[in-house]
């Protein structure tokens, strides 16, 4: 099974681009911008969701956390110091900004099983993110804010990074699942493909990590949320980045499976002027 390597070090990012395009997982440990970050995102919890967020299911609803993350992201998304905190981050780790695209750091809510009923609050199903942007060079950032367990964590199954997992990415339509949500029409078009078979518990890699770790892996590994056990709210930051260069090589991972009909590259925006990757293409 693949390793996952902790890194106490900047790596340069050509060399760790390449790794991660073969499949491996990278851990940062130990970076005081990371940690800077993690701090201001627990702010943002604490204002929204209360003193203590992981709590957040014991006073509110399903449909008031629901509310209240949305509301939660909205803030992120509008905080200009969280933008230039997560470049700090990427900076750190010897990212070249000028030519790294992001979709914006986005806050997961996962309360105990019992308690998550909105659509957003659901643990996710196992899948490929490249099965919904077809970016080979994408790459996924993942970090707890807050200790996590092996019961409410995020789990890879890196045995089936290059080989063929049934799918429902033929009949997914990113256009669709845009025009589908903004109408609110959500419980008809689902907001990513998915396995139509969920692989077995047995070949999972749960990821136990330490609030300012931040996992790096390929938006090709298979990855699905581990259903929240306990007693106790999941709170956690992901977002995915795209080099500029290796996009244009051709450089990236293996796509064993993916046969969405579009690539989705304008969904990121370079990291200092905004500006988008490009517009929607046909592969």
């Amino acid at each position: 099974m693949t390793a996952l390597y902790q890194l106490a070090t900047p790596l340069p990012e050509a060399e760790r681009n390449a790794r991660i395009y073969r499949g491996e997982l990278i851990v940062f440990r130990g970076f005081d911008a990371m940690a800077r970050l993690t701090d201001q995102l627990r702010a943002h919890c604490v204002s929204h969701l209360g003193s203590e967020p992981t709590c957040v299911h014991q006073w509110m609803s399903s449909i008031e956390i629901e509310q209240a993350t949305e509301a939660l992201r909205a803030a992120i998304r509008k905080d200009s110091d969280m933008d230039l905190a997560w470049c700090q981050v990427l900076s750190a780790i010897h990212t070249d900004l000028d030519e790294t695209y992001g979709d914006g750091v986005v806050l997961r809510v996962q309360p105990p099983c019992s308690g998550a009923k909105g659509e957003r609050l659901e643990p996710l199903r196992a899948h490929r993110d490249t099965w919904g942007s077809n970016l080979p060079a994408q790459i996924n950032w993942w970090a707890p804010l807050f200790d996590t367990t092996p019961e409410r964590t995020l789990a890879l199954f890196p045995g089936s990074f290059t080989r063929i997992i049934d799918n429902d990415s033929a009949d997914w339509d990113f256009q669709d699942m845009v025009h589908a949500h903004r109408g609110k029409n959500t419980s008809g078009y689902p907001l990513l493909p998915t396995a139509t078979k969920a692989p077995s518990w047995d070949d999972a890699l749960v990821i136990s990590l330490l609030p300012g770790d931040l996992l790096c892996f390929s938006g090709a590994h298979l990855h699905a949320s581990v259903p929240n056990t306990t007693s106790v709210t999941r709170l956690s930051f992901e977002t995915r980045t795209v080099n500029r260069s290796d996009m244009a090589t051709g450089s990236g991972a293996p796509n064993v499976d993916g046969s969405a009909p579009f690539m989705t590259p304008q969904i990121f925006r370079h990291l200092k002027s905004g500006r988008k990757l490009g517009e929607l293409e046909r592969k």
